[in-house]
């Protein structure tokens, strides 16, 4: 046979760790900042966890969730509503024995500082019920597992409790109707809470779309910027394309004109060159001319026509572009 899984329980030290950690919070505000029964409790379970489990899995063997700290909240302040009943005065007036009610529950007063002003579960009753065991058990749907219930019942002063209470017809009648009020009211809160997670889990689904939505769109917004460099890219690497053909086309123009020029130049200097010697060579013939014939003016020298001719420029030497005045004969 298949054993039954132990039932997760609070231990006292758990409880305290819980408690002080709530009242804390509710103190500084917190926990009325809090949007979601999540946000609230999880912090809060947290802490309780690292406190203990953390640090002793053998004696804190449950690692409490959210959902763990909010039921036990919820029973904590029922419970306490509960005995908050019981020291209630009779009559009408909102009186109660406070001091009374650590007779009932050692931990009263501590839970009194955190829950405060809490309302009553159901309308006063002018005089106290008795905790039957069978009563407790039917409360386990709010798992009322204090050690209220078992400090009443080892604190009962040897008494047996139906000698110490009396009930009447419609006591039980207003008992009865008192935990319907309770069993509808968690009812509508388990309804509630229902709903509330219902709406969690929407919110949440949207905000996923809304999350790939947005990657998407950045997914898209990336790849234009990507396709947009590229094309830049690709005209940059155009354009250097286009000025490094102009680039060749202006160099092999530029050498075409450098050769050009050099060849024209070459022209220039050959024939400047030939003009020169031609010219010294009439300038020595003329003053040879001048020179003979002042030694004998009346006899002409037999070399002279020889030099003379000598001088004289031949068609064949003479360089292209030379005009006919360049040459000329002198007679002795």
């Amino acid at each position: 046979m298949r054993p039954q899984p132990r039932r997760k329980k609070w231990s006292e030290a758990e409880e305290r760790s819980l408690i002080d950690k709530y009242g804390e919070m509710s103190r500084d505000g917190t926990l009325s900042k809090m949007k979601t029964r999540e946000k609230k409790y999880k912090p809060i379970a947290a802490h309780v966890n690292a406190g203990h489990h953390a640090r002793d899995p053998s004696s804190y063997p449950w690692q409490w969730t959210w959902k763990d700290v909010s039921t036990k909240i919820q029973n904590m302040r029922h419970q306490y509503s509960l005995v908050k009943q019981k020291i209630k005065k009779p009559g009408d007036s909102e009186e109660f024995d406070w001091p009374d009610g650590t007779t009932h529950w050692s931990n009263f007063i501590l839970y009194k500082d955190v829950f405060g002003d809490v309302p009553l579960v159901f309308p006063s009753e002018p005089e106290p019920e008795p905790y039957n065991n069978e009563l407790l058990v039917g409360s386990d749907f709010v798992d009322l597992e204090f050690d209220y219930e078992e400090e009443y019942n080892n604190n009962n002063n040897n008494k047996d409790k139906n000698e110490e209470f009396t009930e009447e017809p419609n006591q039980t009648r207003k008992r009865k109707k008192g935990w319907e009020f309770v069993s509808a009211q968690l009812g509508r809160l388990t309804e509630l809470e229902a709903r509330l997670e219902r709406r969690e889990v929407e919110r949440e689904s949207e905000r996923r779309r809304r999350v790939r939505e947005r990657e998407e769109m950045a997914r898209e917004s990336e790849e234009r910027e990507m396709m947009r460099r590229e094309e830049v890219l690709v005209r940059e690497r155009e354009w250097e394309e286009r000025m490094e053909r102009k680039r060749e086309e202006w160099k092999k123009r530029m050498d075409e004109m450098l050769s050009r020029h050099r060849a024209e130049m070459g022209q220039m200097q050959a024939r400047l060159l030939h003009e020169q010697q031609t010219l010294v060579g009439q300038f020595i013939g003329l003053v040879s001319q001048w020179a003979g014939g002042l030694t004998d003016h009346h006899t002409a020298d037999p070399r002279a026509p020889v030099y003379l001719s000598q001088m004289m420029v031949h068609g064949d030497a003479r360089v292209e572009g030379d005009n006919q005045e360049d040459q000329f004969i002198v007679d002795g």
